[in-house]
């Protein structure tokens, strides 16, 4: 399959996954950045990677805030987000057509804004972790495919098959043309979840200068999954 016809195949199974075909599971839009990003900062309060950026900045007012309102903003204008209808609980994905940044995405989702909003020493760790995180996700990967970039779940309703519930919809739409789907995780418990669709490790680094450890798991096409 050319790029070319990728990207229409991708169009066209983002176009018909409506909130009526989700069974539960709803398509979020920038409208829904406050909400969100408020489940996300309470699901990633503890997360390795955020507090590696931020270190003790994370318990600042507003901080992880920001983060996520302008994080949430670039996926759901671009890319997938979904919910459950109760709303505590949020995915968000990227297809291989929108994987690029660019200044307009930057512009109207609020990120040309981070070094000033998140100070030089958190903006500065960020940075280092996304260039070598995108050496690793590179290397594992050959062809276009499907990122998870975040799955989150209010704490006190973890483990409720909240996060299942959006990763069997968010893998449906994967399968719609198929391809392969990558993700990373900084903790190593979140393995036996993630295997459970399919996704093995298949990279496994210390960033060089230390102080954290990333995996990143790729799940093939049209897995055998348990």
């Amino acid at each position: 399959m050319s790029t070319e016809s990728s990207k229409a195949s991708i169009r066209r199974s983002r176009d018909s996954f409506e909130p009526a075909h989700l069974h539960g599971v709803t398509r979020l839009t920038s409208k829904d950045t406050d909400w969100a990003a408020n489940i996300l900062k309470q699901a990633f309060f503890t997360d390795p990677l955020l507090n590696y950026i931020y270190g003790d900045e994370i318990e600042k007012p507003g901080k992880l805030n920001w983060f996520f309102r302008v994080t949430f903003r670039l996926v759901a204008l671009y890319c997938d987000c979904l919910s459950t209808a109760e709303q505590i609980g949020v995915l968000m994905m990227l297809p291989p057509d929108q994987a690029n940044m660019t200044i307009d995405k930057m512009v109207r989702s609020g990120l040309w804004a981070a070094p000033f909003k998140m100070g030089w020493a958190s903006f500065s760790r960020m940075m280092t972790f996304m260039d070598f995180a995108e050496k690793e996700h590179k290397a594992a990967t050959s062809s276009d495919h499907y990122y998870i970039m975040t799955v989150g779940v209010l704490p006190e309703r973890q483990g409720a098959g909240i996060g299942k519930k959006l990763m069997v919809k968010a893998l449906e739409l994967v399968d719609a043309n198929p391809m392969p789907c990558y993700l990373e995780t900084q903790n190593q418990t979140n393995f036996p979840f993630y295997q459970r669709f399919g996704f093995d490790v298949v990279s496994d680094k210390e960033m060089p200068n230390g102080g954290l450890h990333n995996w990143g798991m790729l799940r093939p096409k049209n897995p055998i999954t348990g």
